[in-house]
């Protein structure tokens, strides 16, 4: 499938970013208006939140 109008699809693109940055945008300055610590909401990864023995049984391994 070729695409035809592919300025109508970049304008599609920018604009959806666009709504997006706006929206969570707000919510972020919103939160930091409020006084909220975004910092504290981050879960730190680490691969032992993974329960490999438990994966292993589901997967049939």
């Amino acid at each position: 499938m070729k695409l035809k109008n592919t300025k109508e699809v970049l304008e599609y693109v920018i604009i959806n970013l666009a709504i997006y940055i706006c929206f969570f945008g707000g919510i972020y300055f919103s939160g930091v208006f409020a006084g909220v610590e975004w910092s504290s909401y981050w879960i730190d990864f680490s691969w032992n939140m993974f329960n490999i023995e438990e994966l292993k049984q589901i997967i049939g391994l």
